[in-house]
């Protein structure tokens, strides 16, 4: 498979970037952020390729219905507060990122089905509610430009993992954030390898150290592309 820098089909552009990584880091999952779904072409290759969108807001629920992604390929992330929450249950989103009490007590106040989450870094251990059951966990990568942040942040996550297991509660799945989606569109070999590689060393040393199985993991950029 040939991987252009130069080509503009941003579709292609992205299925280049997931065998990349997979070739790296087999099973390893990807997401895009719904800012970039205005692009019609790469919204439906996003629908067809069923590629996990994370959306954070209303409008971004709003263009995310309107390219036709289905629910099942979302995952909301909470902003600050609790804004957005009953309208994405609204729409069928079962899959959140959550990181305070008062996220869960609205989603558990709005779900009439059980919804899944990842807990946010900062989230409290024991966040639980009734129809809500915990998943996986995810983490915001600092420095994304710097594999090794990618790294460390795999290994805070399997760390908590760790504890969860302990208390009886583990977790399967694990999520990272960070870096432009520009580096996925124009398929940046060197950058993207550095990462998938950083993260799988951790998974391998961390799951050894704390005796964990590997989770699924999946990487989703935090800034929209400069279009």
């Amino acid at each position: 498979m040939t991987l252009s820098l130069e080509a503009t089909d941003h579709s292609t552009q992205l299925h280049n970037s997931i065998h990349l990584m997979r070739r790296v880091m087999p099973g390893v999952g990807f997401g895009i952020r719904a800012a970039e779904l205005g692009d019609r072409a790469l919204a439906t290759w996003v629908r067809n390729s069923g590629v996990t969108v994370l959306a954070h807001d209303d409008d971004e629920l709003d263009r995310v219905q309107l390219s036709g992604i289905r629910p099942t390929q979302i995952v909301f992330r909470c902003g600050a507060g609790t804004d957005g929450i009953r309208s994405a249950v609204h729409r069928g989103v079962f899959r959140f990122v959550v990181g305070t009490e008062p996220q869960i007590a609205r989603l558990t106040e709005c779900a009439q089905r059980t919804k899944y989450v990842y807990l946010d870094s900062d989230a409290p251990a024991a966040l639980c509610g009734h129809r809500v059951e915990v998943v996986g966990l995810h983490s915001d990568v600092s420095n994304s430009g710097d594999a090794d942040e990618w790294a460390s942040a795999a290994e805070r996550l399997l760390r908590r993992a760790s504890e969860s297991t302990t208390c009886g509660s583990p977790v399967h799945r694990i999520i990272l954030s960070g870096g432009s989606t520009e580096e996925w569109m124009t398929c940046s070999a060197p950058y993207l390898t550095s990462v998938v590689r950083s993260v799988d060393a951790a998974l391998d040393e961390g799951c050894t150290r704390w005796n964990l199985p590997r989770p699924a993991v999946s990487v989703i950029p935090a800034q929209a592309a400069a279009h």
